[in-house]
């Protein structure tokens, strides 16, 4: 790993040419970088520095809190010695800076000096005023660092008002920008969630995101695992470098305000106005406005450690004695009600921390929403502490919960074994029964499991109503509550029925159910009802109309607060597979960075999904080099957490990206991988999983039973009615050279919502009316990211189809523009041109020049059977299949 010293400044471009283009501007006296520490203020000023001290002469002075008392102190290092009367003179002082600044021989030049003042906000009153009137007279131009403006003397201040000088405000890196810096400091690929967790914890400030990385790699949860680096879980309190700079962030803080911190730290989050009722208004703003704590403006004000780290330093440092001191303050006058979860978790932590008595309810409840929260550690201690008998069913059901998602599903299994049976209510049996399902989930595909679930539920959804039929409390309110259980049984139904493959006979089903529910306000059967039709339109070919639906199901559950955390995972990955089939990539990003990553607490769990969504998405829009990297990390990912079993898709597809590549050990790996897995996921899954998995060992062997049993793949899929998975194989097969595909493919391109569709539609069509034209067209104009991704093979098929017809003129303008788009795409001009590897142009090279097999592989350091498969891509590639046909325009030389 690199030394942190030595990274480049990532994220800050545009802050740079603003700030270069204001100390340049003739208008302006200087520039303001303002931000709090850590935030990259002055490797921001030394990038500019280094490109502008050969402009003009740069001198740099650097305040402390130790030099604030005495005069002219910051300047010090640019003065002469000055006799005791001089000292006493700013216009001695200031005579002296300027022959430092300005010497006699530069006097006469145009180069006005730059003077670089780092920690304004303790410069002594008497430097700050000095250079406010150097700034005032034009002789110098100044960048200013600051933690805060109002900090500053008056002087320098009254210049930003005033426009002499331009305010530049540092925001904290976005995720996308810590990923980057993330991906710099380790050296390799990083799980997109990875980074963001790294993001959430620091709030996106460089330093403590570089000290994060470092403690964690040294407490071991931050790993890496095949060159990836992934995080597990972590929650141990900062130590080391990242503790010391935390607390040194806190060091200045007076007895009031580190209260104020401590109490907002322990009950966060705290009600604004149960702080004003504390007293602590004057340390709250005081907090704020050293960057310590937020302000929540929406809905009920609440306020909070600015970032995580800051909650979680302080928590650890105060003593269990004042804690409970502070906890009996703050309950005084705290809201009996917490509403919202993490404050809820909050309240009971603190109460169990300081031996105070739970309610058995509101432990059940803490320990249910810790589980949403994926918090495993606080889920079983909330669980363990319920005394109540008639809670303690619940109670297991919780701990099962805890123990499946720290992957210990042997002791999940045990607790959740016999709950549904047993379950004197309504919840219990629905979250034993769903645990149950998640575990099943985890196997092989066991359709039997599946249906004794369901059965096991409407036992006791039955038994449920008839005990409290006998006992006179079936209520109306309890008979919604079963009703709505019976339309959760007939949903799970739906469900099994549809990871098998039965489209047809359930998308009216299920239809029906989501009418049922949208009439009885049962907005739980309605967000499952409406994921699982998004997910039958999507394996249907119909992603568009899937993503409307999946759509609102993920809007009910982003807009009922906790109650439906639950389904987050199932509704938003069938939300993902809907948004890439139908090509809507801009909202990919978005559910991926704000939705799964931010929303669903989960990052460290569905790090492998969100990575191979974007990995696909790449894939699609024909950038190969941006794909890689999310598809290695998405691989590492999936191979810890995989809910839908797209692991073996995954590989298949990195081995067929590698053996293209002509890196044939890495190909056969990545395939030994692949085979090692049990088939998982819906049958859609495994069929997308079983023709790449073909397409691969096509890709890495050219065995024609290979492709044949692709091909046998389609037809199977047909067959199921799976139009998604068709269309894919189909896809692979014309990929792989196989012609008879093209009349189904072109049929079934129009039944395929999307602009992939209408890319293969239109690459089908042209190819089936042999129409060189046309595919020279479709290549060289692509309509969208589908269209370009297919350029390649129309090239191939333009050549194929010319000498066909023995059109010279044809075959030597085809060969001219594959030539061309070779080159482009070696120079990164074009995304969609067959670029040969550095290797394969190694090899093809040696071809041209007349070597033969045997030579070329003793010259290269390669055995004759990797130079055969070297030789074999760059035909394919090149769309041609003779050695003399191998020229240096046609490898754009």
């Amino acid at each position: 790993m690199q030394g942190f010293a030595s990274q480049q400044l990532v994220g800050r471009e545009a802050e740079v040419q603003s700030v270069l283009a204001d100390l340049r501007s003739a208008e302006l006296s200087g520039a303001l970088l303002v931000a709090e520490a850590g935030m990259g203020k002055s490797a921001l000023a030394n990038v500019v520095v280094s490109k502008l001290e050969h402009e003009m002469p740069v001198f740099r002075i650097h305040a402390s809190a130790a030099l604030t008392g005495i005069p002219f102190g910051a300047l010090a290092p640019l003065l002469p010695v000055l006799s005791a009367d001089d000292t006493d003179s700013p216009l001695a002082v200031m005579r002296a800076l300027l022959g430092k600044l300005r010497p006699a021989a530069a006097r006469g030049t145009d180069t006005t000096p730059l003077m670089v003042v780092d920690d304004a906000h303790a410069l002594d009153e008497a430097s700050a005023d000095l250079l406010s009137q150097l700034m005032a007279s034009g002789r110098v131009r100044m960048l200013v660092l600051t933690r805060s403006i109002t900090e500053i003397p008056a002087g320098i201040p009254a210049q930003v008002w005033s426009g002499a000088i331009a305010r530049h405000h540092l925001q904290p890196l976005t995720e996308s920008q810590v990923h980057e810096l993330c991906s710099q400091v380790l050296g390799g690929p990083v799980l997109s969630t990875t980074s963001a967790e790294l993001a959430m914890r620091s709030g996106g400030n460089p330093m403590f995101v570089l000290a994060l990385v470092a403690e964690t790699r040294r407490n071991g949860a931050l790993t890496e695992r095949h060159g990836v680096w992934l995080m597990g879980e972590n929650a141990d309190p900062p130590q080391g470098r990242l503790a010391d700079l935390l607390k040194a962030q806190l060091s200045g803080l007076s007895g009031e305000e580190r209260e104020a911190m401590e109490i907002i730290a322990l009950a966060e989050p705290v009600p604004v106005a149960v702080a004003f009722k504390l007293g602590l208004h004057r340390s709250v703003d005081a907090l704020t406005a050293a960057n310590l704590v937020t302000v929540e403006d929406e809905g009920n004000r609440l306020l909070r450690p600015r970032h995580p780290l800051y909650g979680q330093l302080v928590r650890h440092m105060v003593p269990a004695a004042r804690s409970a001191r502070l906890r009996q303050r703050v309950l005084a006058i705290m809201p009996d009600d917490t509403e919202s979860m993490d404050g809820l978790l909050r309240s009971v932590g603190w109460s169990l921390d300081c031996g105070a008595a739970v309610p058995d309810e509101q432990l059940l409840r803490a320990a249910y929403m810790a589980n949403n929260f994926f918090d495993s550690d606080f889920a079983l201690r909330a669980a363990g502490e319920i005394k109540d008998s008639a809670l303690l069913p619940a109670a297991r059901i919780q701990k099962a919960r805890a123990h499946y998602h720290r992957a210990n599903f042997d002791a999940a299994r045990e607790l959740v074994t016999g709950t549904v049976e047993a379950a004197a209510d309504l919840t219990t049996a629905k979250l034993g029964t769903l645990v149950r399902v998640q575990l099943l989930q985890r196997l092989a595909h066991v359709p039997d499991g599946f249906h004794e679930a369901r059965a096991a539920w409407e036992a006791a959804i039955q038994r449920i109503e008839q005990t409290a039929a006998a006992a006179g409390t079936l209520d109306e309110e309890l008979e919604a509550d079963i009703a709505s259980s019976w339309r959760g049984a007939a949903l799970l139904g739906a469900l099994i029925a549809v990871a098998g493959g039965d489209h047809r006979g359930t998308e009216s089903a299920v239809r029906d159910l989501l009418v049922q529910a949208r009439e009885a306000q049962d907005a739980e059967a309605v967000l499952v009802s409406l994921a699982l039709l998004g997910e039958i339109h999507s394996s249907s070919g119909r992603a568009e109309s899937a993503v409307a639906l999946t759509r609102e199901a993920l809007s009910i559950v982003a807009h009922s607060e906790h109650r439906f955390l639950t389904y987050y995972q199932f509704v938003l990955h069938r939300h993902l597979s809907a948004l890439l089939w139908a090509g809507y990539w801009d909202e990919v990003l978005s559910s991926v960075h704000q939705d799964l990553v931010g929303a669903s607490q989960s990052a460290l769990r569905v790090g492998g999904t969100v990575d191979f969504c974007l990995a696909i998405m790449e894939l699609r829009r024909g950038n190969l080099a941006a794909a890689l990297p999310k598809l290695t990390a998405a691989i590492e990912g999936m191979r810890t957490h995989d809910p839908d079993g797209n692991l073996a898709v995954a590989l298949s597809i990195a081995a067929q990206l590698a053996a293209g590549a002509g890196d044939l050990e890495r190909a056969d790996e990545l395939l030994a991988d692949c085979d090692r897995l049990e088939p998982r996921g819906t049958v859609s899954t495994r069929f997308i999983a079983r023709g790449n998995r073909l397409a691969a060992g096509y890709a890495r062997t050219g065995d024609p039973k290979a492709l044949a049993a692709l091909r046998e793949a389609g037809e199977q899929a047909e067959e199921h009615g799976l139009a998604a998975a068709e269309f894919e194989l189909r896809c692979l097969s014309m990929r792989a050279g196989d012609p008879t595909v093209m009349n189904r493919l072109l049929k079934l391109s129009e039944e395929i919502q999307g602009p992939r569709g209408r890319a293969v539609n239109v690459f089908a069509r042209a190819v089936l009316d042999q129409d060189v034209q046309g595919l020279l067209r479709f290549a060289s104009e692509p309509k969208d990211v589908d269209a370009r991704a297919l350029g390649p093979m129309a090239l191939q098929e333009a050549l194929r189809i010319a000498k066909s017809q023995g059109d010279r003129t044809q075959i030597q303008r085809v060969q001219r523009m594959i030539g061309k788009s070779s080159a482009g795409a070696e120079t990164g001009r074009s995304a969609s041109a067959p670029a040969l590897t550095r290797r394969e142009r190694d090899v093809a090279g040696l071809v041209a020049k007349g070597y033969r097999n045997a030579e070329i592989a003793g010259q290269l350091f390669l055995s004759v059977r990797t130079v055969e498969g070297h030789i074999y891509r760059i035909f394919e590639k090149l769309g041609i299949s003779r050695r003399e046909e191998l020229t240096a325009e046609l490898m754009g030389e």
